[in-house]
């Protein structure tokens, strides 16, 4: 029997927090359900944990080639593949029709601003949308120098609320959406980093290795 988590997410003034549902299926792969998501929040109601992940893949099968895709734009920006997954999956659940109250759009949740400043003409094209989230999961990790907490907190709040601190902004929303992603990170990725929010990158053949060592 699928277990899960209500995780009540605050409102700041600045984020308006979506209710998420956490649910875990019996291999112990965690599945997020925004309630924004009418599809998916109805499928777990029906069936939990298995009938959420049902819809996740039926929605990976219907985006032809994507994970190639996704593994040919995350080299040639030198962002782990494993890691534009997990943002995508909590990001939208694979749903590239995705569009939230606070205006973002697609696999990856851009908001318009943010498409139009890494040149993506058509938020709703899934495979624009995805070069354009990992254009700016590539800045971010720049920026904060590959801190993939700092990174992924600015992916979520905007990056001067956590350069203006150093450090996350305190809203909850942010803070347990750079939980989330972290965790379903940690499930795709080799176990070596699992335990490091600092992630060095390297390149072996044609693939990203990414490491908590130098």
């Amino acid at each position: 029997m699928a277990v899960f988590i209500l995780i009540a997410c605050g409102l700041s003034s600045q984020l308006f927090a979506a209710e998420i549902t956490t649910y875990k299926d019996e291999n112990g792969h965690l599945v997020y359900v925004n309630s924004e998501d009418q599809e998916l929040r109805a499928a777990a109601r029906r069936g939990g944990a298995a009938a959420a992940l049902r819809v996740i893949e039926q929605r990976k099968r219907a985006l032809p080639a994507i994970e190639e895709y996704i593994e040919q734009v995350a080299l040639r920006h030198q962002v782990d593949p494993k890691l534009v997954h997990a943002v995508i999956e909590v990001e939208s659940a694979w749903n590239p029709k995705a569009r939230s109250r606070k205006g973002a759009l697609g696999l990856m949740q851009l908001m318009p601003e943010t498409a139009v400043r890494f040149g993506v003409l058509d938020p709703l094209d899934p495979k624009k949308n995805i070069d354009g989230g990992v254009k700016y999961l590539r800045f971010l990790l720049d920026r904060f120098h590959e801190n993939l907490t700092y990174a992924l907190g600015a992916y979520n709040a905007g990056e001067t609320a956590v350069a203006q601190r150093n450090g996350l902004p305190p809203y909850r929303e942010t803070r347990s959406y750079v939980e989330r992603v972290t965790n379903l990170y940690a499930e795709l990725r080799d176990p070596i980093t699992e335990s490091s929010n600092h992630v060095y990158r390297t390149i072996v053949g044609q693939r990203i290795v990414y490491t908590n060592l130098y």
